[in-house]
């Protein structure tokens, strides 16, 4: 998947072989909607990813406790079990205010 920034809401096509991405990104937003394009390359699941690290973060704290390289890993395995058994409730629906 390629990270795509939108581009701005007045963008306009140029018709250039160096703009050929862009000219693409703007023709692709004309013909379906801006929308389209987020669903499309998946804009907005970074956020959502940064927001799921942050609460893990929260819960358990930012750094290891363990100094040994061995015990890390163990403690590592531990979260990451820890987080997939989270994960198996179910996920959090988010809901725009406003």
């Amino acid at each position: 998947m390629l990270p795509v920034i939108p581009p701005p809401a007045n963008a306009v096509i140029h018709d250039q072989p160096a703009t050929r991405w862009h000219d693409q990104i703007v023709a692709y937003i004309q013909e379906k909607s801006i929308y389209a394009l987020h669903n499309k390359y998946g804009y907005g699941r970074r956020a959502r990813v940064e927001a799921q690290i942050s609460r893990i973060k929260r819960c358990i704290g930012s750094r290891l406790l363990t100094r040994r390289f061995e015990s890390q890993q163990r403690e590592g395995l531990i979260i990451a079990n820890l987080v997939n058994r989270w994960n198996s409730f179910g996920k959090a629906v988010c809901v725009k205010t406003a």
